[in-house]
């Protein structure tokens, strides 16, 4: 027998302070901060959201109790800043998705990148797992396949802006503590940075710094740097 649908919106108002405002993402459609997976590893999901209050914002997760919704976990994350990412996925491990956020710096809106956010539910509550300073423009999470095949872990990729449509790219994973740089799934990531380059180069043919950055990419889809 299948469950009605959840109106997760409606939930979680329920949840938050007449006041509070649920934070909507900087991203097209302004779509609301809230995930439902299971971030505390036990097989089944949670809904995880985003709210403003008072001059701050908070991450709390809450989990149904037979059609009643409690809260397992709540933190505040500081003064209110625009938020454009927002995701779970299994980074540092399989059981119990990080949450990913994406907090907009200040400046030129999107110009301006974003910093990155790893937290983790814990016992004890929310854990931030890197330190601040891992800046980006664009993100991507997905387990990507090395040679030996997907792992039922994901990689991050960090795409940098240099000038105009032209971005480094470094993929990462996490080892045990920290999130590193990888090569071992460039062949495979990297093939989707040649496309995007291809199209740069042949509707700029023009621009050298997009043919440069195109034949680093087709580099590291050989594999060049090893692992």
């Amino acid at each position: 027998m299948s469950k009605n649908p959840i109106d997760f919106l409606a939930v979680v108002r329920s949840c938050i302070p007449q006041e509070a405002e649920i934070v909507q993402l900087q991203q097209q459609g302004n779509p609301a901060a809230i995930l439902y997976a299971d971030v505390d590893g036990d097989g089944s999901p949670e809904i995880t959201a985003m709210y403003r209050f008072l001059d701050n914002q908070y991450l709390f997760s809450i989990k149904d109790y037979s059609g009643n919704w409690f809260p397992i976990a709540s933190a505040a994350t500081g003064g209110i800043r625009g938020v454009t990412d927002f995701a779970a996925a299994p980074v540092s491990r399989r059981e119990g998705w990080d949450v990913i956020i994406g907090w907009q710096q200040e400046g030129r809106g999107a110009e301006a990148g974003c910093e990155l956010d790893i937290i983790q539910w814990t016992s004890s509550g929310f854990q931030r797992m890197i330190p601040p300073g891992t800046t980006y423009n664009h993100l991507e999470i997905e387990d990507m396949p090395t040679r030996e095949g997907q792992d039922g872990l994901c990689e991050l990729a960090l795409w940098v802006k240099e000038q105009d449509q032209a971005y480094q790219v470094q993929t990462y994973r996490w080892e045990p503590y920290r999130l590193v740089p990888t090569q071992d799934v460039h062949p495979y990531y990297f093939q989707r940075v040649s496309r995007y380059y291809e199209d740069l180069v042949r509707d700029h043919p023009e621009e050298p710094a997009y043919r440069s950055l195109l034949e680093d990419a087709k580099k590291k889809v050989g594999g060049e740097g090893g692992k």
